[in-house]
């Protein structure tokens, strides 16, 4: 069912983009004389790069892998980490002599992390709901499902006949 695969397809996309966005442009440096240099986040950051690339694969590894609960976590925490790590390039870009811009790049990484994350919570909420049904928030508890017509209403002990009247249930008035 495609549902049950969405949280893998976007921790699996998630890491691509961080591969793929290492290879954009993160920075244009404004040099003296008018001159623009790109760098790209492959070129910028030499230690910030292997933890996105390593990342990425744990990322995209736990995609694939058999979905237990501690893989859950690992691809959460791993896409969590990543997208610090990108916003703290984002609110403190590298300090050079000359101005700096961000481009493309930074935000091609930060959506990738993101994605890693999403996919992450996506899969581990859905093994929550699945293992304690009474977490999911959108669906009322089975106590209070109607019993259709003719049951009785746990609040005022009423049960409806087919003609919309209202018969005492004994009972309730007991209880």
């Amino acid at each position: 069912m495609f549902s049950q695969r969405i949280g893998r397809l976007l921790s699996a996309l998630g890491a691509l983009l961080l591969i793929g966005g290492l290879f954009l442009t993160w920075y244009h440096i404004d040099r003296a004389g008018g001159f623009v240099e790109s760098s790209t986040g492959f070129d910028t950051f030499p230690r910030l790069r292997v933890l996105i690339l390593a990342g990425a694969i744990v990322l995209l590894l736990s995609a694939v892998v058999a979905q237990t609960r501690a893989v859950l976590v690992v691809r959460t925490l791993v896409g969590l980490a990543l997208g610090v790590l990108i916003l703290r390039r984002i609110a403190f870009p590298p300090d050079l002599a000359d101005p700096i811009s961000a481009q493309a790049g930074v935000l091609v990484g930060l959506v990738g992390a993101v994605a890693g994350v999403v996919g992450g919570l996506v899969d581990s909420s859905r093994e929550a709901v699945e293992r304690y049904p009474e977490m999911a928030f959108w669906r009322p508890p089975a106590g209070e499902l109607g019993g259709g017509a003719g049951a009785s209403h746990p609040m005022n002990g009423a049960r409806h006949d087919a003609a919309g009247g209202h018969t005492v249930d004994s009972t309730a008035e007991e209880i």
